[in-house]
C-alpha cells in the first residue's frame, strides 16, 4: 500500500485541536500521515486497519491513539460509505507536547503520548467514555472542547489497561520541512544566547517584520518571542542540570539581558524559581 504525502489537519483559526465524523467517502482508502496527534474512535464499521507496517481487524468500537507521523488507514469491508463511520480527534503535537514538558500537572499526559509511537489499542471503557462525549466534541465551542480533550487524556493516562500495535514502536515519517521555517529554528538554535530582534529574524527568512509574524504565528500557532522565550527556558533547564553555573550565569546565557525577566519567564513555565528547580532535580537523582 502506497504512502502518500503529508496530511497536514486544517485547524480553527489560532486553534490546536479539531474533531469530525469520517466516512469511507470522506478519506480515500491511501496509507496518509500528519504532523498531529490522532486519536480514532469507530463508531460503525468492520475491516483492516492498517498502522505502520502493521495490519489487523478492526470492528466497532476500537479506540486508537496515534503518534505524530506514523502512516495509517482504515480500509472498511463493506464498500459502502454508510457502512463505515469514526470520530477523528487531531491536535497540535508541539502544542501539547510542550504543556506536558512544562507543566507538572500534565505528566501523566505526556507518559501516555510518549507511548503513542507504539500504537495505543485503548481499552472498551475508555471507547464508551469517547461515545458518551462524542457530540459534545463535535459541537463545544474551542476552548470547552480542549478542555474536555484534556480530561479525557487525563482519564485515560491514569488506567494501565491498553495494549500497543507494535512493542518497538513505528518509524514516524517527515513532512517536506519548511525551509523558511528550518532557517528561523537554526537562527534561534545557534543565537539564543544573544540579542535577538524581529527584524534579524525577519531578514533571515527575506520577510517584512509584519508578514513574519503573520507567517510564524499562523505556523506555530504562537508569537515568535513565545516561542524563543520557550526555548531559552528549556536551555536554562539544561544548564541547571548539567552544570555548575550559577542562576545569574545561567540567565545571560541564554539571552536574558534582565535577569528580573529570567526569573519571570522561568516561575511561569515551571512554578518554581531556578536554585529551586535545581535543588529538586538534585534529590532526585539517585
Amino acid at each position: 500500500m502506497t504512502i502518500k504525502d503529508s496530511l497536514a489537519p486544517t485547524f480553527a483559526n489560532n486553534g490546536s485541536f479539531r474533531t469530525f465524523m469520517k466516512s469511507l467517502d470522506s478519506g480515500g482508502t491511501h496509507l496518509h500521515f500528519h504532523p498531529s496527534y490522532e486519536m480514532n474512535y469507530v463508531l460503525k464499521g468492520e475491516g483492516v486497519r492498517y498502522v505502520g507496517s502493521h495490519s489487523d481487524h478492526f470492528e466497532e468500537g476500537d479506540l486508537i491513539l496515534l503518534a505524530p507521523g506514523i502512516p495509517h488507514n482504515w480500509v472498511n469491508k463493506k464498500n459502502k460509505s454508510s457502512t463505515y463511520s469514526s470520530l477523528v480527534m487531531q491536535w497540535d503535537g508541539e502544542f501539547i507536547d510542550n504543556m506536558c514538558r512544562f507543566t507538572p500537572e500534565f505528566s501523566q499526559i505526556g507518559k501516555l503520548l510518549s507511548l503513542s509511537s507504539k500504537g495505543v489499542v485503548l481499552n472498551k471503557d475508555s471507547a464508551r467514555e469517547i461515545r458518551r462525549c462524542t457530540k459534545d466534541l463535535l459541537n463545544l465551542p474551542p476552548f470547552e472542547k480542549l478542555i474536555l480533550l484534556l480530561q479525557i487524556l487525563n482519564d485515560f493516562s491514569k488506567s494501565e489497561e491498553y495494549k500497543f500495535l507494535s512493542q518497538e514502536g513505528f518509524q514516524p515519517k517527515k513532512a517536506i520541512p519548511n525551509t523558511r521555517i528550518e532557517t528561523v529554528k537554526e537562527f534561534v538554535e545557534n543565537n539564543f544566547g544573544e540579542k535577538i530582534t524581529l527584524k534579524m529574524v525577519a531578514d533571515r527568512v527575506n520577510m517584512s517584520e509584519g508578514a513574519f509574524s503573520r507567517f510564524f504565528s499562523q505556523t506555530y500557532k504562537k508569537p515568535f518571542f513565545t516561542y524563543l522565550n520557550e526555548f531559552r527556558i528549556h536551555k536554562a533547564y539544561k544548564f541547571l542540570e548539567e552544570t555548575d553555573l550559577r542562576v545569574n550565569e545561567i540567565g545571560y546565557a541564554c539571552g536574558y539581558d534582565c535577569l528580573q525577566f529570567f526569573y519571570r519567564q522561568f516561575m511561569k513555565y515551571t512554578k518554581c524559581a531556578p536554585q529551586d528547580y535545581r535543588k529538586k532535580f538534585l534529590m532526585d537523582i539517585p
